[in-house]
């Protein structure tokens, strides 16, 4: 793997082309001065969550990480509408995420344990999922 955040271009490619109800995915780098009023909804986050070491082992050994990625949904909140609208569009992003393979050196993504709880903000809701995946680097390559 060449680029230790490139797992986000991927997951951001497969819910551009496989969820057309999200009208706008953002990555960290894309959210500088969007505020909740002023981002587009529904909407997704990638956020890269952390990693973990999946195995020790030698300096000469291939480095085997596993990585976490938030995705969050963020819908307009209006008076219980973007549970409905919510839950649709959560439900699609996990039967296309679950399972997706980001890259040569990944393995399928999982579905695992959110890195925080829905958040509601004025005229917002956010709601997290997390998926991780296993990044493999080549030593040499």
């Amino acid at each position: 793997m060449a680029d230790f955040f490139a797992t986000a271009d991927a997951i951001q490619a497969e819910i551009e082309a496989r969820i057309p109800a999200v009208k706008k995915v953002y990555q960290a780098k894309d959210l500088d001065g969007v505020t909740n009023a002023s981002q587009v909804a529904p909407a997704v986050h990638v956020l890269f969550s952390g990693y973990v070491p999946a195995q020790a082992g030698r300096a000469r050994e291939n480095i085997t990480l596993d990585q976490t990625w938030s995705v969050v949904l963020v819908v307009r909140h209006a008076r219980g509408q973007e549970q409905q609208e919510g839950g649709a569009i959560l439900d699609e992003l996990v039967r296309v995420l679950h399972g997706f393979k980001p890259g040569d050196s990944l393995l399928a993504l999982e579905l695992a344990p959110a890195a925080f709880s829905p958040t509601y903000r004025p005229g917002v809701a956010y709601y997290p999922l997390a998926f991780t995946t296993r990044v493999v680097n080549r030593k040499g390559a």
